[in-house]
């Protein structure tokens, strides 16, 4: 009898184990192959950017100009569309902190910002391996082919949702895209250790936009019309993406409420991934290299997985014998035996 039992728990012990490196070898078969395809649309994409212009940036350009406008005194803001290049569409605060940039030549700084992106593109996956795997998502090599702020943005969710130390950042990445405030309900409630930070790092933006103002106060009234003809533009363009292509302003409103819908869900059933999710796409110009960012989910694999590193789902809080709440995100990753 106890021999039965004990083989059958021995059976019952081995599956898993079986199970595992099933995972494993499936893993490591298509990691392998991610890196071929990868590295091989790497190798295409660095010839074709330099074989065109050297590696300019098309969204990259448009910071170098409005630096320049900055440092000229020119106007930053005009009517443009969705796909115009050089058109600038973020705070005068951003502009004004990239002033330093006008210094150097457009095709530097077009690579100094790309290798930026490439960092965190690092970042978000956790490894160089994972980071030339995830290069075979064409919307990675499209996003650093143009230099846009997505990565960037990427990044600092990634970081906010595995330390507390990222919501100082938070604020910033709220001001460029918008869409990152929607993992703040996933932070405020099922990782409170980062309260403080946030409402020190709005406290910190809204100082230094204050201080922005005071120096180019026109900048501001100018970035606020934007904010009228933006929403009456068409959302065509290469690559753009639109639920209502007849309007700009309509359109980001219907996916900014459906992402809302998404990051109250994590908020309450403690998903980080699906927080991260909504919030890293969720921008005022959708177009295919947005979903970059998506890579960054590879950060959020379940535990068991193999190289998988700490958690972030964060579990429903729950009273302990003294009546605490139970330590969640993060914390609780580090609290767990």
């Amino acid at each position: 009898m106890g021999r039965s039992a004990g083989a059958t728990s021995g059976a019952g012990a081995s599956a898993p184990t079986r199970a595992g490196r099933r995972r494993a070898l499936l893993l490591h078969i298509l990691t392998d192959a991610g890196l071929v395809l990868g590295g091989s649309l790497v190798l295409a994409a660095v010839a074709l950017v330099i074989g065109r212009d050297g590696g300019l940036a098309y969204d990259t350009k448009a910071y170098w100009l409005a630096a320049r406008h900055v440092l000229d005194g020119t106007t930053l803001y005009a009517p443009a569309s969705v796909s115009d290049l050089g058109a600038y569409k973020y705070p005068p605060i951003f502009a004004q902190l990239f002033v330093p940039s006008a210094l150097l030549p457009e095709l530097l700084v077009a690579w100094l910002w790309r290798v930026s992106g490439i960092l965190c593109l690092r970042y978000m996956v956790g490894s160089w391996k994972a980071a030339i795997v995830a290069c075979a998502f064409v919307p990675v090599l499209t996003e650093l082919s143009l230099g846009n702020v997505t990565l960037q943005t990427g990044a600092v969710l990634v970081f906010a949702l595995r330390d507390r130390r990222g919501a100082y950042l938070l604020p910033w990445a709220v001001a460029l895209k918008f869409g990152p405030a929607l993992i703040v309900p996933y932070l405020w409630f099922r990782m409170p250790e980062s309260r403080r930070p946030l409402v020190v790092g709005t406290v910190v933006l809204a100082a230094a936009s204050a201080a922005s103002y005071l120096a180019g106060p026109s900048l501001w009234s100018s970035y606020v019309s934007t904010f009228g003809w933006e929403s009456s533009s068409l959302m065509s363009g290469s690559g753009v993406i639109a639920i209502v292509p007849s309007s700009g302003g309509i359109d980001f409103v219907a996916r900014f409420a459906l992402a809302a819908v998404a990051a109250v869900l994590a908020a309450y059933w403690g998903r980080g991934w699906l927080a991260y999710a909504a919030a890293s796409i969720t921008c005022p110009v959708m177009a295919i290299s947005r979903f970059a960012p998506l890579v960054g989910l590879w950060r959020f694999r379940p535990a068991g997985w193999p190289g998988a590193g700490r958690a972030v789902d964060a579990p429903a809080a729950s009273g302990g014998a003294s009546g605490s709440p139970a330590p969640t995100g993060p914390a609780a990753a580090e609290a767990a035996p």
